[in-house]
Formats: C-alpha cells, sequence, structure tokens
C-alpha cells in the first residue's frame, strides 16, 4: 500500500433522483451496487457483526470488494423494519448498504490515472431522533470529503468527488465512514470510481400551465414556433412517430380517443401499451403542446444530448392540478423550460387508452435567418397538403 502524498478534491451533493443510476464507465470497484451477494428481499445482514438476518454474517460477502467494520450492514428490497415497505427510491438494483452509527465500509483500489473520479447515491433512514446520518469520505484513512450528510426518509440523491494526486497503478483504499452515533443511518448505493468526469445530474424541467384550465387551446406561446400540428408537413427536420392521427371533428370515440376541447382539426392519440416519439434537430430550450382530459397513466419521457433523461408522470406532467381522471372537458396547453439541459427528443407514452394532444412547439434559441425561411415555408397555407397518417385509426368500440 502506497502511503498518500496528497489528496486534492472538488465536491458536489445534490438532492436530484436518478432513475437509472450513475452511468457505469470503467468502474474500478467491485459490487459498487452492493448486489453480488443476493441476500433475498426484505433482509438485511451484518458483515461485520456477527448478527441479521441472513448470512453472510461475520464476513466479507464479495472476494476484493467491500469490507464492513461494525455496524455497517447491507440492506434488500422489500418490506422491512429499517425503511418501511420498499426503501428509498432512486436506488440501483434491488440492494444497498447502511452506515450505521460510526461504522466503515472500506475497499481497495488500483489507480489508473492521477485523477479519478467518485460518484455515489445516498439517502437517509426515517427514525432514530431525525435518522440523518454524517459521514466522511477517505483514502487510506485520510479525510477526503466531510460532513456528507443525509435527511431522514429522503430518497437517493447524488453525490461526487473529484479525487487527484493519486499515483497510476498504486493501490489505495477507498472508506466511508460514519460519524454520528446511535442508529442514525446513511444508506449508500452505485458507488462508482472512474477516470470520465460525471455529467451535471439531471434537473427536472420549469413546467407552467398557461391554459388556466380553459377548454379550448390559448395558442402558442409567443417565444415559441409550432413546429407538429397534424395538420400540415413538419417543420423541416423535426420528426414525429407512433400513435396515430385524428380528426377532431369527429368528436368522440367511446372508449378509444377524444379530442382535446374546442379541436376541430387533426390531433394525436397514442393508444394504451404505446409510444409516440417527437424528435427535434436541435436542442429545444423550451416546448409546448396542449393536451387533452389528461389521465393518471399518460406519461411524458424528456431527454437531451449528454444523457440527459427525465420522464413525468401522470399529474407531474401538467404541475400537479387537476387530478387526472380523465376529464374530457378539460384542456391544458403545457410549457416546459429546460433550462441548462435542452432536450431533443420526447417520448409520449400511455398505460391506458388514451394519450391526446396537438399543436407542438418549440423555441430554439436564435434560428438562423435560413432556417426561419425554412419553418417558413415548411408550414405554407392553410391549403397545403395534409400530412400522410401514420396508419389507420382503430375502429370505435
Amino acid at each position: 500500500m502506497r502511503r498518500l502524498n496528497q489528496i486534492l478534491l472538488t465536491a458536489a451533493a445534490t438532492g436530484v433522483l436518478l432513475s437509472g443510476g450513475v452511468a457505469q464507465a470503467a468502474n474500478l470497484l467491485n459490487d459498487g451496487s452492493f448486489e453480488a451477494y443476493n441476500i433475498g428481499t426484505g433482509n438485511y445482514t451484518y458483515p461485520g457483526l456477527p448478527f441479521g438476518t441472513i448470512s453472510p454474517i461475520g464476513a466479507t460477502p464479495v472476494a476484493n470488494a467491500w469490507t464492513y467494520n461494525g455496524a455497517a450492514l447491507v440492506n434488500a428490497s422489500g418490506s422491512s423494519a429499517w425503511y418501511g415497505g420498499s426503501g428509498p427510491s432512486g436506488k440501483d438494483g434491488v440492494q444497498f448498504a447502511s452506515l450505521q452509527g460510526a461504522s466503515t465500509i472500506t475497499q481497495s483500489f488500483t489507480a489508473a490515472a492521477s485523477t479519478e473520479h467518485l460518484g455515489w447515491l445516498s439517502a437517509g433512514r426515517a427514525c432514530c431522533s431525525g435518522g440523518a446520518e454524517t459521514y466522511d469520505v477517505t483514502v487510506n484513512g485520510t479525510q477526503v470529503g466531510s460532513n456528507f450528510t443525509t435527511v431522514s426518509g429522503s430518497n437517493f440523491g447524488f453525490n461526487s468527488l473529484t479525487l487527484s494526486g493519486l499515483t497510476a497503478g498504486d493501490s489505495y483504499t477507498l472508506g466511508f465512514q460514519g460519524l454520528t452515533g446511535s442508529d442514525e443511518t446513511a444508506f449508500l448505493d452505485n458507488v462508482v470510481l472512474q477516470n470520465a468526469a460525471f455529467p451535471p445530474p439531471a434537473t427536472a424541467p420549469t413546467i407552467t400551465r398557461l391554459s388556466n384550465l380553459t377548454h379550448t387551446d390559448p395558442g402558442v406561446p409567443v417565444d415559441q414556433q409550432t413546429v407538429v400540428d397534424f395538420d400540415h408537413p413538419n417543420a423541416p427536420g423535426f420528426g414525429f412517430a407512433g400513435g396515430y392521427v385524428r380528426s377532431g371533428a369527429l368528436g368522440l370515440d367511446p372508449s378509444v380517443s377524444a379530442p382535446p376541447p374546442g379541436d376541430l382539426t387533426n390531433y394525436e392519440t397514442v393508444l394504451g401499451g404505446e409510444q409516440a416519439v417527437f424528435t427535434s434537430p436541435t436542442p429545444m430550450t423550451s416546448f409546448s403542446f396542449f393536451l387533452g382530459s389528461p389521465d393518471s397513466y399518460n406519461s411524458v419521457e424528456l431527454l437531451g444530448p449528454g444523457g440527459y433523461d427525465w420522464t413525468l408522470q401522470g399529474d407531474a406532467i401538467w404541475g400537479g392540478v387537476p387530478p387526472g381522471n380523465g376529464d374530457q372537458s378539460i384542456g391544458l396547453r403545457i410549457r416546459y423550460d429546460f433550462g441548462s439541459n435542452p432536450v431533443d427528443k420526447i417520448i409520449f407514452g400511455s398505460a391506458g387508452n388514451s394519450f391526446e394532444f396537438d399543436t407542438l412547439a418549440a423555441n430554439l434559441g436564435v434560428p438562423e435567418p435560413a432556417t426561419w425561411a425554412l419553418m417558413i415555408l415548411g408550414f405554407g397555407g392553410v391549403g397545403a397538403t395534409l400530412r400522410n397518417r401514420r396508419r389507420q385509426a382503430p375502429a370505435a368500440v
């Protein structure tokens, strides 16, 4: 073991949930998600102490991986006295480590470069006079990241440290050291040590309900342009595939599709169990669409360059009000502002019949003059040829 000369660090901790866990690239650690030894649903074990509900007890569960000291343990998903019915959301896989009291977990690694990047998920146990646990990160027993504190009952959020001053090819020991006494506990998961820096954590879009529950579309915001309206060809470069187009003039198709209120033009329907995909040739800074009869089983997934991925489910799509009960008298123009996470792909999904919407609009920043001209030509006049329908509408039931 080489003596650690100096480790410089920068640290970032956020409360942002990661739906898919931290992206793993050349992870220098083994069993970073604590899944290698399956302890079974709802169980827990203290590898470093002679008690727990299941083996291994008093031993390291996976060779060349984590060493547990004191009251450090591994939890599994399922009903447990540690966290209730299913555990904190945002975990990677089904098992996670728990750092209780003054316990530690450690693992040796061989540096591949002079700078390595450490990322991990943490959550807080809801118990024990607040339940918050404070812990340090150590290398060779030296503190390199201090006073990370979980929030009682919190879901998993992302943390990161940049370690520099290492020597490629030398061996070091990484540790997580609990600092709080008694039963206060930090849950840890998806520990990754890699050469590449981690991308900024994803953040939710800003959601604005523009129509205020009116029954007709209030129109496209002045800083956006209509790019797909299901009546004319898409604006140049924009794509839309999936679902089917139906005329609002046909009225209700019982148990299948209902046009957004006041919409007598073509609109889009995504049936239960299906998806429709909208793509933009340039990352969008904002986006809006007219939604009809909002349902709790609808979903919108937002994707952007660099791995940005955020899913809105049910009433989160339109900001929480009204309830997603399929009220066919409700029409909402919903606007998303993406901030530092521009989006170039949106997936509309539904678990039941149906997800109905119309008139997609986008803000791409300040387009070149030639782009403005193409967009104007793309929509043409009222008499432009209707775009080809992607498939025939299903028969009414």
